[in-house]
């Protein structure tokens, strides 16, 4: 198992303060290649054994999340079925990422992986889906810095260029409460090129987020296949969405110490993380 001390803060100054602004921070090669090559051969694995067979591996159950069509799959819950997706979910620095941003002990909400390669034209025909799973009122500010109860870290498996249909985000759009989502995304449209960024990043980086940032799959122009797979976080004493409850008997199998980020174990025992925005990042890996 991995050394599971997570840095606090573990973002740079420059990094949250580009998070601050904009909602979102792109960090390149979060992953090894290694890891990244181990976590595709996972994901297509799975992907493979299903097609073939109409069943998932190792006794899986897909909850209700999970998807498939010719040019989709997904699948979701992910800390159980393979020891590559659980060393992603509880990697101490992007558990530390989440914890910096949240402002607190999180545990897993959702995790899922994906496989995307959707023909150009149909990408185009449906455009952009943007949303949020959080709205931007329910945030706080501490010491200037906003901080949302519900993030994401997503890490592209796959280089993404300028046409790769990396996730699209509305800049700024994490602090826009009360006004109707519809009406930000209308107006980000009539000005694509200043108000709708795009993940372009080589594979192994990880996007995070704050889910009350309008954000959306990015239409892929280039024919290119994109693999990723996120981890969603929030405080510790909240719920896991439904059909992503852990599984008790892969909870038996590894150590005390990585529970509370899988079941929320810590529950209202929670620490404060909050930052000045020029403190430093703590060094990590740790010596």
């Amino acid at each position: 198992m991995q050394d599971f001390r997570k840095p606090f803060p573990a973002l740079t100054p420059a990094q949250r303060l580009h998070l601050e602004v904009y909602g979102y921070v792109i960090i390149e090669k979060t992953l090894s290649e290694e890891r990244v090559a181990t976590l595709l051969d996972k994901i297509y694995e799975i992907e493979t054994y299903f097609r073939k067979t109409g069943d998932y591996p190792y006794g899986l159950v897909a909850n209700a999340h999970s998807k498939i069509d010719p040019n989709y799959f997904r699948i979701d819950n992910l800390p159980h079925i393979a020891e590559c997706f659980f060393e992603y979910l509880t990697d101490p620095y992007l558990v530390g990422l989440a914890q910096e941003i949240v402002g607190t002990h999180v545990r897993l909400l959702q995790s899922d992986a994906h496989i995307i390669r959707y023909p150009p034209e149909k990408m185009e025909r449906q455009g952009y889906g943007f949303h949020g799973g959080w709205h931007a009122e329910f945030g706080r500010t501490t010491h200037g810095l906003y901080h949302c109860p519900f993030i994401k870290t997503l890490s592209n498996l796959t280089d993404l260029g300028e046409k790769d249909g990396g996730t699209a985000v509305i800049v700024g759009s994490h602090k826009l409460g009360g006004i109707e989502r519809h009406e930000i995304i209308e107006v980000a449209l009539q000005d694509p090129d200043r108000l709708i960024h795009h993940v372009v990043a080589p594979a192994g980086s990880t996007l995070l987020f704050f889910e009350s940032l309008l954000h959306s799959g990015g239409i892929c122009t280039s024919g290119k296949e994109r693999v990723f797979i996120l981890g969603g976080y929030w405080p510790s004493m909240f719920q896991p969405h439904q059909g992503y409850e852990p599984n008790e008997e892969f909870l038996k199998t590894i150590p005390e110490e990585y529970h509370p980020v899988l079941t929320g174990s810590r529950c209202f025992q929670l620490e404060n993380f909050t930052r000045e925005l020029s403190a430093p990042a703590e060094k990590f890996p740790f010596d």
